[in-house]
């Protein structure tokens, strides 16, 4: 079974070349916040489903 590890919370800088707005959310264009977003989602969501799925006792 696969478990998802946690890492330290940490604020990591894009490299965007420009240390002013380096890692600025903001910044990024609309088109890949949403994407990035729709992959985070998708993450999460078969992380929970995974989970649910090792509860039923089929682990």
């Amino acid at each position: 079974m696969r478990t998802l590890r946690i890492a330290a919370p940490a604020q990591l800088k894009l490299g965007l070349g420009d240390d002013s707005v380096a890692g600025r959310w903001e910044e990024l264009p609309e088109s890949t916040r949403v994407s990035a977003l729709g992959l985070l989602a998708r993450l999460i969501a078969k992380t929970v489903v995974d989970e649910e799925e090792g509860a039923d006792g089929n682990e």
